[in-house]
């Protein structure tokens, strides 16, 4: 798990491959979900900014407080929904 301080932006970044290992872009969208230490989503289902084919960020400034921070990525595509999930911590 990485540490932030507050104040500090933390980078987001996900890739997303299909079963033979390959980038690929989701049909529909690909977004993000932070929930703050007190479990209060801090970014709710924000869209993310498409690096290149499969690669995607989303910049968050941590603002919420010192702990753990819970990251969820969705990809959908049409009716088939992937989630990765991911933390961080953060401290004065």
């Amino acid at each position: 798990m990485a540490d932030f301080q507050i104040g500090e932006t933390v980078v987001c970044s996900i890739e997303v491959r299909t079963t033979a290992d390959v980038l690929a872009d989701p049909a529909t969208s690909m977004t993000i979900t932070i929930k703050g230490p007190t479990g209060a989503e801090v970014v709710s289902a924000a869209a993310m900014t498409k690096d290149s084919v499969g690669k995607y960020h989303s910049d968050y400034t941590v603002a919420a407080g010192p702990g753990t921070y819970k990251v969820d990525y969705t990809a959908t595509d049409g009716a088939r929904i992937t989630k990765h999930e991911d933390s961080f911590s953060a401290d004065y």
